[in-house]
This record gives C-alpha cells, sequence and structure tokens, in this order.
C-alpha cells in the first residue's frame, strides 16, 4: 500500500470512528506513521483529505453493492432493488458501522468545506440510478420519483441504525417496500 492509501486508510478509519471535527491532522499523520511532510505532500488541506475519503468510500460502497446485485439473476430487477436493502442491512450490523459518512460529512463540514459534498452528491445520484433502472425495467413508469423515495427510505434506515442496530426490522422495511412497488405496478 502507498503511503497515500495509508493516509487515506486510516483518515477513513478515524473519520468513520469518530467525527470529522474530532479528528485533526496531527493524529492522522500520527497514526498512518507518515512525515508531516509527506502527508502535506499528498493533501495540502483537511478538506482534501476528507474529499479524497468520500470519493474512496463511495468507490468502495459502489463495488460492494455492484457485487452483492451481480449475485442475483440477471433478470430479476426487484431481486436487484431487494439485495441493496438487504445489504444496507447487513451493513448496520457490522462492528464498524456508525452511521453513513456522507451523512455525517454534510452535518459537520459541508458548510466550511463546501468540497466534501460532490463525493456525497455523486453516491445519492449513483444509488438512485440503480434503483431507478431496476425500477424502470420492472415497468414502473415514474422510477425516478420512486427510486429517489427508496434512496430516502434507506437514508432513515441508516440514521434509524445509528441509533440502534437492532432496530431495523429488514423484513417488514422491505415488505412495505415490495407493496409500495408492486402498488406502482398496478399504476401501469
Amino acid at each position: 500500500m502507498s503511503k497515500k492509501d495509508d493516509i487515506i486508510s486510516t483518515a477513513l478509519h478515524l473519520f468513520n470512528s469518530y467525527s470529522y471535527n474530532s479528528i485533526g491532522i496531527d493524529r492522522i499523520i500520527s497514526e498512518s506513521g507518515v512525515a508531516k511532510m509527506t502527508f502535506y505532500k499528498y493533501f495540502p488541506s483537511k478538506a482534501k483529505l476528507i474529499e479524497e475519503c468520500l470519493h474512496r468510500r463511495n468507490m468502495n460502497l459502489q463495488e460492494s453493492l455492484d457485487a452483492a446485485i451481480a449475485q442475483c439473476p440477471a433478470e430479476e430487477y426487484l431481486d436487484h432493488i431487494k439485495t441493496i436493502f438487504y445489504w444496507y442491512h447487513a451493513w448496520f450490523q457490522m462492528e464498524d458501522f456508525n452511521g453513513c459518512m456522507f451523512q455525517k460529512a454534510v452535518e459537520e463540514v459541508s458548510k466550511v468545506y463546501p468540497s466534501t459534498m460532490q463525493p456525497a452528491m455523486e453516491y445519492k445520484e449513483w444509488l438512485t440510478e440503480r434503483i431507478r433502472f431496476a425500477l424502470e425495467k420492472l415497468g414502473i413508469n415514474q422510477s425516478f420519483q420512486l427510486a429517489s423515495l427508496l434512496a430516502s427510505i434507506l437514508d432513515g434506515m441508516t440514521i434509524q441504525a445509528q441509533m440502534d442496530k437492532n432496530s431495523v426490522k429488514i423484513d417488514e422495511y422491505w415488505k412495505r417496500v415490495y407493496k409500495l412497488i408492486q402498488l406502482e405496478l398496478m399504476d401501469v
């Protein structure tokens, strides 16, 4: 792993475990084991580091979700959506789950470091598009509107899981999402 990757990996861990505001550059430098000059060579500001961390997080989430969806039969688009919901639930149960790093960035640092909004928006757009594509393939006319709603449900589940991992009853959520999709299909 390169020194830049060491810094990003360390920062991702610390930002996820704590917060963007409570973790300073000196701690990241210390825990990543790089020299201060090396750090600033790659990241001239904390904003650039956070932005790069969020881009990496975005890439990792997309790869993981795509791998999960790839396990579904190609033409079973309802399974694609279900897989996304159940993937989120599995994420909530992970030991290092501390909420969404994009939501945290928007809350904590986006006003000071506006550039950190871009990776958050890119992930949200990507997720909404993945859902929209599956809904469109199912034959839903207003697939973007429903995809946006389902992405918002995932956001709400994430916040709920951050408060209490065991409070997200995924089978109950999926049952209602499924009914909503069926209602939209009846409207075709």
